[in-house]
């Protein structure tokens, strides 16, 4: 066994045991019980299941406790390779994409739409129109990150995953004021860039909001994504 996985059994065990077993769970049994000869048998067969019951929302907590922690881990180390203002995309594609589940198939652009509020209902069919290759919306929503509000679309292709991640300025916030230069530019829209192994990052901003294409693509896709998508999604935000 490696250390590191002896270091993650010791967290672990240390979590479970410092989860506590609830205290109504034994009175319950109790109060359910006769205290005949016949109660007592099942009365030590109720409090061994309870006890089994403990020990594993115990071990759920613990695991889940480690892993979070674990997952929070990677998301900072990684965005500490990248300026700040890069960051606050990038956390959140690993959040919400990265370390999530997919569903299995592709749910129809409208049933997305549905689910998301009444203003950002149009974004979804307009990336949808623009978004390159065989990438398909595989989940949209808004969400709270760090105590930031994002909008959040997820796309996949294959094993190729990316987001779109709209948020709105903090602080007078701005690619040009982080010391960035533009790339590329999309219809007019200066496209800002960086890249930490396996990610690109590539955003711009759209009067009150930053917006993020991030993905594993090699090469120039990611680039090719954001400059497809960015002229749709500028046009959608601008009225906003």
């Amino acid at each position: 066994m490696s250390d590191g996985q002896s270091q993650f059994n010791e967290r672990l065990r240390q979590a479970v045991h410092g989860v506590e077993a609830p205290p109504f769970l034994e009175a319950r049994v109790r109060n359910q019980l006769s205290i005949s000869q016949g109660g007592r048998v099942w009365l030590r067969f109720a409090a061994a299941a309870a006890c089994c019951l403990a020990v594993f929302v115990a071990y759920q907590l613990g695991y889940s406790r480690l892993v979070g922690d674990s997952r929070e881990a990677y998301i900072a180390e990684v965005s500490d390779q990248v300026v700040a203002i890069m960051r606050v995309g990038l956390g959140d594609h690993i959040h919400c994409t990265v370390q999530r589940k997919l569903p299995g198939d592709a749910p129809a652009v409208n049933q997305l739409a549905a689910t998301m509020p009444r203003e950002f209902q149009a974004l979804l069919p307009a990336v949808a129109a623009h978004v390159p290759g065989d990438f398909r919306l595989m989940q949209a929503h808004t969400c709270r990150y760090h105590l930031r509000k994002f909008v959040h679309l997820s796309l996949r292709k294959d094993s190729s995953l990316a987001s779109i991640v709209i948020t709105e300025k903090q602080g007078g916030e701005s690619f040009q004021s982080a010391n960035l230069s533009a790339v590329l530019q999309s219809s007019g829209i200066p496209v800002y860039h960086s890249a930490v192994a396996p990610f690109q990052i590539a955003a711009f901003e759209s009067g009150r909001y930053l917006v993020y294409v991030v993905s594993n693509l090699e090469g120039d896709s990611n680039a090719q994504m954001v400059a497809a998508l960015a002229p749709a999604v500028r046009d959608f935000l601008r009225p906003l």
